[in-house]
């Protein structure tokens, strides 16, 4: 038994030590982030007798919070200060991304909660060695437990969610997504599938979909949410664009394909490829977006279709950061129009907030609290702007 098996075989029989082996896909190396409390000691004062009962339901809903935003392949451990994530699904840049988003997202819904606004994580991401892995995380694995979400089952019910067009006055889109699905339905970090597994069979699903509803004579645009990784990995990509292939030429102009989950400074000559070798088959491609992207001018250059922000929960609440992200996303509408790129929104937004970013111009929404998940594909229906208090539909 070697150094790295002592180290991780866990009580239960369970050898991390294998499965962290696997993560690092034959490269030696892991990705990980640690996720600590920050100033836990004046947390654990502040909540005084209360401590105990309140610990575990701050680490619960922490672990619970993460786990929604990892991929299976992932390994979350948690720890007396903590938790620990091993990626599997990213590494480099995108792992350090994807760490800080996660963080930052769950320090916002942290200070939503009226019980838990004291509490704050602080992410640091590091590519390490395996060996350097062992030497540093192995007393803190030996006594944890291991929260590898569960993949799921092959049978997933699908959903269908509306996305309105402010100009036309219509919900002519709708974008597939699992019935069951946390959070925002076109942002796939938010679900604990694996990315290519559950866009794999969101692309399936769209289209038969596409050809029942086409088969009676109506008609609707179809969406689908495809995560970033699983388009810049060349073996994920020739599996997507395998079953895009085998789509109906003929429905092509029907559909959108949606770049999910590109994280703020991600390389631009990726997303230029992964467009060059969508648009063939799929003309409409839209690229979804943090709010926090620093550099539109690059992402509008590559010419999408649209641009697309998800708002965190939470963000546009009194605690969130409202102002600057409505004047973020008011400075990308305005950007966009030299472009002639449409900008959608999409997250818990209220009518009021629909109102605002409407009149501010945007061209699509996207939130089912005022447009509910349908269990089917329909048809294209109209949905006045005069539903949201706004008179006229505003030219953007």
């Amino acid at each position: 038994m070697t150094c790295m098996d002592e180290e991780f075989e866990s009580p239960g029989g369970l050898n991390l030590a294998e499965r962290i082996r696997r993560l690092a896909n034959g490269r030696n190396t892991l990705d990980v982030a640690q996720f600590q409390f920050i100033g836990l000691d004046e947390i654990r004062a502040g909540y005084g007798g209360r401590w105990t009962e309140k610990r575990d339901h701050v680490f619960q809903t922490a672990m619970q919070f993460i786990s929604r935003r990892i991929s299976a392949e992932d390994v979350l451990i948690s720890s007396a200060e903590g938790f620990l994530l091993i990626f599997g699904a990213f590494s480099g840049f995108l792992a350090d991304a994807a760490a800080q988003r996660i963080s930052n997202e769950l320090n916002q819904f942290f200070l939503g909660k009226a019980d838990m606004d004291q509490v704050q994580l602080e992410a640091h991401h590091q590519s390490m060695s395996v060996d350097d892995f062992a030497s540093t995380f192995g007393g803190m694995i030996t006594g944890s437990n291991e929260l590898s979400p569960s993949s799921g089952s092959n049978e997933i019910p699908m959903g269908f969610t509306p996305v309105w067009d402010a100009q036309r006055g219509a919900l002519s889109t709708f974008f597939i997504s699992p019935l069951d699905a946390m959070g925002l339905p076109m942002d796939w970090d938010l679900t604990s599938y694996r990315h290519t597994d559950m866009d794999e069979m969101k692309l399936k699903a769209s289209e038969e979909a596409m050809k029942k509803l086409f088969a009676t004579g109506r008609k609707a645009l179809v969406g689908v949410a495809v995560h970033v990784s699983s388009l810049n990995s060349q073996q994920s990509l020739a599996r997507l664009m395998s079953v895009i292939s085998s789509f109906d030429p003929e429905l092509a102009r029907y559909r959108v394909i949606r770049v999910s989950c590109v994280e703020p400074g991600f390389p631009r000559i990726y997303l230029q490829d992964i467009l060059r070798t969508l648009k063939p088959r799929v003309p409409h491609i839209a690229i979804g977006l943090h709010w926090t992207e620093p550099d539109l001018a690059s992402i509008l250059a590559l010419q999408p279709s649209a641009i697309g922000f998800s708002l965190p929960t939470g963000a546009l609440s009194p605690h969130g950061n409202k102002a600057e992200v409505l004047g973020r996303v008011r400075a990308a509408i305005d950007l966009a129009r030299n472009y002639d790129v449409s900008v959608g929104v999409e997250g818990d937004l209220h009518r009021l907030h629909a109102r605002r970013l409407t009149l501010d111009g945007a061209n699509h929404l996207c939130s089912p609290r005022i447009w509910p998940t349908r269990t089917s594909l329909p048809a294209a229906e109209l949905w006045a702007p005069s539903q949201l208090g706004i008179e006229a539909t505003v030219d953007a």
